[in-house]
């Protein structure tokens, strides 16, 4: 007989396996990465940890003054603590604690002579607040609130030097580091310089359309999407890239993508993308792809299963880039530190809520909103969450199986209420062993369970292959069980 253990250190560092979607057992990757994760925090490299809660603003719901889904969020803070927002009709007011409800805010968007404004974008350009929505009028405009009392709704139509409506479109902006404003506009990009109104600055291929600006190393960066064709009932989608210095009558650079693109992102001095490869339309069911742009070509990071984020869906937190490919779940992607490995998870869920808003960190926590009329940030930690490791196989030299004999965790000091139940499962789906890592049975003085560590030692249990699940159903949402290293043993 030979005895064997499988040591899962440091799963913090690990993330998600590299394609682990595709399977339900998934085997392949390395011993610390998981095959299977809901609502996990992996930043801090010491442990695993439950995801974040989420806690409603004061005037945040529907119950409040939030009746709209909120989308363009300004992602710094303007005055006093306070940042913008615009969804539907609404353009909003709050700070990292209150929606501001009072006779000027929400402000109402309301266009003469057309109904159904929908807010797109926000943007804070040479000290006022600029807002970009779309119409009943098939058609699109740009409003503006001067940061004291005065709103002009149709100020992009009306008011400025070269006013014209705006195209039934996505309608990002973006601050050029010329000091100028930029803003998607169908298959152009806008631009405002504090005097002229020009809604069609660049105009991109006749069948493209803006998904997304950034101002990256003194360049306008564009990502647009074409319709190429159908496959029966599913349209074919591919993107560019495409890159212009803000003066020039064209673009100096396009960079293709395999299929559609999602969104831009920039961080630490790089530019990153998320893209579908698999040519199908964005922002259906899918993998939403992360990568960089190098030169002219794309370094691929990693992929999640889900649809592409929107422009207003996208920041960045503690060293990682958070986004939403599809309708429920955040995931994020980074290091979180020097020398530390870039990793993929899924980190948070909207309090149960399918999110089709915007997701940003103007007070360096992440404000979130979703289709329920919510408006929250990070507070406490979730219960919906679990961890699955990848499947070991311990089949035996001339043995079809193997004896699980112990299993060994070690954790972060445990708090009141810290709990997460924990199994065994094959790749069957059985159940070989379960069990539970607590406060209470490590305050009970049992010598196998301490406060920092717990040893289950096992009857010989006989199996050809397992996986380790983390359950946090039962546990705390202020007590988490901060996993740091798991260990099982057996012979065969």
């Amino acid at each position: 007989m030979a005895n064997w253990r499988i040591n899962i250190d440091n799963p913090s560092l690990g993330g998600l396996a590299p394609q682990a979607f595709h399977e339900s057992y998934p085997s392949f990757g390395n011993k610390n990465q998981a095959g299977s994760m809901q609502n996990m925090d992996l930043t801090n490299p010491g442990y695993i940890d439950q995801g974040p809660g989420w806690a409603i603003l004061t005037n945040g719901d529907s119950n409040g003054v939030v009746t709209t889904l909120i989308k363009g969020i300004v992602d710094s803070t303007i005055a006093s603590n306070t940042t913008y927002g615009v969804g539907g009709t609404e353009l909003y007011k709050f700070s990292n604690t209150t929606v501001t409800s009072d006779g000027t805010w929400p402000h109402t968007i309301d266009k003469a002579a057309v109904t159904g404004e929908t807010g797109e974008d926000v943007a804070y350009y040479k000290g006022a607040l600029y807002y970009s929505y779309n119409h009943s009028g098939s058609a699109g405009d740009i409003g503006k609130f001067d940061l004291s009392s005065t709103f002009d709704d149709d100020w992009g139509s009306t008011t400025p030097t070269g006013a014209a409506a705006l195209e039934d479109a996505l309608h990002p902006f973006a601050n050029g580091g010329n000091d100028i404003l930029y803003f998607g506009n169908g298959r152009y990009v806008g631009d405002y310089d504090g005097t002229t109104f020009d809604p069609q600055a660049l105009d991109l291929p006749e069948d493209a359309s803006v998904y997304d600006i950034k101002w990256f190393n003194d360049k306008l960066w564009i990502l647009a999407n074409r319709p190429d064709l159908s496959i029966g009932s599913v349209n074919k989608v591919t993107g560019s890239i495409y890159v212009w210095d803000g003066v020039s009558s064209s673009w100096e650079l396009e960079i293709p993508l395999i299929g559609g693109g999602g969104a831009l992102h920039v961080y630490n001095g790089t530019m990153f993308v998320f893209y579908d490869n698999s040519s199908l339309a964005p922002y259906g069911a899918g993998e939403s792809h992360i990568g960089y742009i190098n030169g002219s070509s794309i370094v691929d990071l990693g992929s999640v299963n889900g649809a592409l984020p929107y422009y207003y869906q996208v920041t960045s937190y503690k060293g990682f880039i958070l986004w939403i490919p599809g309708n429920e779940f955040v995931y994020a992607w980074g290091s979180g530190g020097v020398g530390l490995p870039n990793r993929i998870f899924q980190y948070s869920e909207g309090s149960g809520s399918a999110i089709l808003g915007g997701i940003a960190t103007p007070f360096l926590v992440p404000i979130l909103a979703t289709n329920a009329t919510n408006l929250s940030k990070i507070s406490g930690v979730d219960t919906d969450c679990n961890w699955k490791s990848l499947i070991f196989d311990i089949t035996g030299y001339s043995k079809e199986h193997s004896s699980i004999d112990g299993v060994r965790f070690n954790f972060e000091s445990l708090g009141s209420g810290a709990r997460v139940d924990w199994s065994l499962v094959d790749n069957a789906g059985r159940t070989i062993y379960s069990d539970t890592v607590s406060q209470v049975k490590g305050s009970a003085g049992n010598n196998q369970h301490s406060l920092t560590t717990a040893y289950f030692p096992l009857p010989g249990l006989n199996a050809e292959n397992f996986r380790v699940e983390l359950n946090y159903s039962n546990g705390s949402t202020t007590q988490s069980v901060k996993i740091k290293r798991i260990m099982v043993y057996g012979t065969n």
